[in-house]
């Protein structure tokens, strides 16, 4: 079929290229009854714009600024960083210039630093990991002051210049970690719920998670279901987690779950013994190596995949749609939780099918 051109629509509209072009690519300078004669014909020829010739032909260019954690200051960070730079690749041509603003995750005072940075170089728009929620509400206000779009991957909060986000449903997961326990468990079993993080206060995504599980067992009528909650922040020191852990054990004689809010099961692993391991179904997130290696030991029961990669894709590619293609972008874009077990883990370690 022969692609419509800009020729095609000035001869059958009775006008110049030059007009169609300014019509086309809202230049001005063009009564309204052309605008609208050129645009009738344009949709009927089922004309579609050059995007790619008419970046190469414009001098401005597109900033995207990027507020990640640094992948060095945690595993799990290198997943959507490979989904981006996939997708950065794919839109090379395009003109756009990215910048990373990266912080150390467990550095509040750097997330702050290094976001305002990112909004005071003034790009076109945002991709933004919120991993502290107040701090991020802030700066987000201060992003709006300066008219400055922002799409959130992997935690979601609420504010009116947030144009998309993309990422788990946090709410959902746990309740869909409410299920697997409860084919699991028996009468009077503990469950302990491990935030290996900063407080769950300052991080909706994890309280929703325990929020989710809760209402399960609320909804199933279990009145008497055994769960709590616990925030350690010194996790990579391995002589004060053993020391949490065993005090865990002994608020909880009959501890028999153990679910994990984030990537970093391993780490509490690690220190156990196999015989410990054992008497725990375990349940955590993400398939980062180090949580793979425990699954296929069967020292993990379950790990529910968020899509790490294609949060880093989509937040770059959807911004590509907003700045370049003026699509209108869908606010909240929640990506499957899947379940993921030994026999079915090395599907999603191939990120060229995902």
């Amino acid at each position: 079929m022969k692609r419509v051109t800009i020729k095609d629509i000035a001869r059958l509209a009775g006008v110049s290229r030059g007009t169609v072009d300014r019509v086309i690519n809202n230049r001005g300078n063009v009564s309204k009854k052309v605008e609208e004669k050129v645009m009738t014909i344009a949709k009927e020829l089922g004309y579609r714009k050059n995007i790619l010739a008419s970046r190469l032909a414009s001098t401005k260019v597109c900033k995207i600024a990027i507020v990640s954690p640094d992948e060095s200051s945690d595993v799990f960070w290198e997943i959507p960083k490979r989904g981006m730079e996939k997708a950065i690749d794919t839109i090379k041509d395009f003109g756009i210039y990215i910048n990373y603003f990266n912080f150390d995750l467990l550095d509040k005072n750097e997330f702050k630093s290094q976001f305002k940075k990112a909004i005071d170089s003034n790009p076109d728009i945002i991709v933004l990991a919120p991993v502290f929620w107040n701090e991020s509400m802030k700066l987000t206000d201060y992003a709006w002051k300066k008219d400055v779009p922002i799409i959130t991957f992997n935690s979601e909060i609420n504010y009116d210049n947030i144009i998309s986000y993309i990422g788990q449903d946090s709410y959902k997961s746990g309740y869909l970690v409410g299920r697997l326990i409860d084919i699991k468990m028996n009468d009077n079993d503990e469950i302990v719920v491990i935030n290996l993080a900063h407080k769950a206060t300052n991080a909706p995504h994890y309280s929703s998670k325990f929020a989710g599980l809760s209402d399960y067992f609320k909804d199933k009528n279990y009145k008497d279901a055994k769960i709590f909650l616990y925030d350690f922040k010194d996790f990579m020191n391995e002589t004060k987690l053993k020391s949490f852990f065993d005090k865990v054990k002994k608020n909880h004689p009959a501890l028999k779950v153990l679910f994990f809010t984030n990537s970093r099961a391993y780490r509490l692993l690690n220190i156990m013994n196999e015989n410990e391991i054992e008497n725990y179904v375990i349940i955590g997130f993400d398939t980062i190596p180090q949580n793979v290696k425990l699954l296929k030991e069967n020292k993990i029961d379950f790990l529910i995949h968020q899509n790490p990669f294609q949060q880093g894709y989509k937040s770059i590619m959807n911004s590509v749609d907003y700045l370049i293609h003026k699509k209108e972008i869908q606010p909240k874009q929640y990506l499957p939780l899947d379940i993921v077990v030994k026999e079915n883990v090395d599907f999603y370690l191939d990120e060229s099918i995902l």
